[in-house]
């Protein structure tokens, strides 16, 4: 693969909070980008995107990803599980390269099971890839820790509640984490398959951020901007983790895709580990980023929080 460079891309779930970020970042990097979705959307793309509707049988598939060179899927974490028959079918149709759908907290570390069950997909679809890696496929896995400016507009989500002026810090606030903008993690896709840094993120996980930040000084920051004191709750990330995972699990006291209130149950883990429980939201210091090697914009809180409280505030 190192000869060849990545031309056509299809992107997968290109409707959802991530996915048109990527098209357009990739689009504004002169790739030839299609989409893969469902039948029975109705969303409308860019003119300059094919779009490839499927039912997500193999047959359909393998339409979908002839003559594609890379895959970049952004599969919601309750169904990345299912990217292992795409993979499959990625790989019959003698595509190249995979991105699969991470974007979040580092999902390399062996204890994900325990910390996050809902995230045992991610795990296992790069334990897959690798296994495939004699056939000509690679992958690149991308963490990029919270989706931080995404998650204002759902008040609540992530412990803030901008319109509200309502904010719940965890663990006193001080903990450091890792926040990207959704705009950023386009600029990480597309600078990973470029031909400049193909080579180079190949087989890995690679780790990008906006910044990394405290919850404490995104609070400040948001006051100074509102000109309004929050009303803030404490709480422990041990507790809203318990929380969670007693949400994911059925009568039988067994995690389950289907048991408990699955959705709830993972927003609440998956909040817990972005501010600290299970220390895989720290990759800026224990991985280290790869901002600088793929030339990523740099970007500031004090300039985002700006923008998010102009449009939302």
């Amino acid at each position: 693969m190192a000869s060849q460079s990545i031309q056509k891309v299809i992107v997968i779930g290109a409707s959802g909070s991530v996915g048109p970020h990527i098209v357009e970042a990739l689009l504004a990097n002169d790739f030839v980008v299609s989409v893969l979705t469902r039948t029975s959307s109705s969303r409308i793309f860019p003119p300059n995107v094919k779009v490839h509707r499927t039912d997500y049988s193999p047959s359909s598939l393998l339409e979908a990803f002839e003559g594609q060179h890379a895959v970049v899927s952004t599969i919601a974490t309750i169904h990345t599980h299912q990217q292992i028959s795409i993979i499959d079918a990625a790989i019959s149709a003698g595509v190249k390269h995979f991105i699969p759908s991470e974007f979040g907290i580092d999902t390399s570390s062996k204890t994900i099971g325990e910390v996050i069950p809902g995230a045992i997909g991610k795990h296992e679809t790069v334990d897959y890839l690798r296994s495939k890696e004699y056939l000509g496929v690679s992958w690149t896995a991308i963490c990029v820790g919270a989706f931080f400016d995404w998650a204002f507009q759902y008040p609540g989500l992530m412990g803030w509640d901008l319109s509200g002026r309502k904010a719940t810090i965890y663990d006193g606030g001080e903990t450091k984490y890792e926040a990207t903008n959704v705009k950023q993690i386009g600029h990480a896709v597309a600078a990973s398959l470029s031909a400049d840094h193909l080579e180079d993120t190949k087989n890995k996980y690679i780790y990008v951020n906006s910044f990394t930040t405290t919850q404490n000084e995104v609070l400040a920051e948001l006051e100074r901007l509102t000109a309004s004191k929050f009303e803030v709750t404490h709480q422990k990330t041990e507790d809203l983790h318990s929380i969670g995972i007693a949400m994911l699990k059925e009568d039988k006291g067994t995690v389950s895709r289907g048991g408990g209130d699955y959705t709830s149950g993972l927003v609440e883990t998956i909040t817990s580990v972005i501010y600290g429980y299970g220390r895989l939201n720290e990759f800026s210091n224990t991985q280290g980023l790869w901002n600088s090697k793929l030339n990523l914009p740099k970007e500031t809180i004090e300039e985002t929080l700006e923008r998010v409280v102009v449009k939302l505030a």
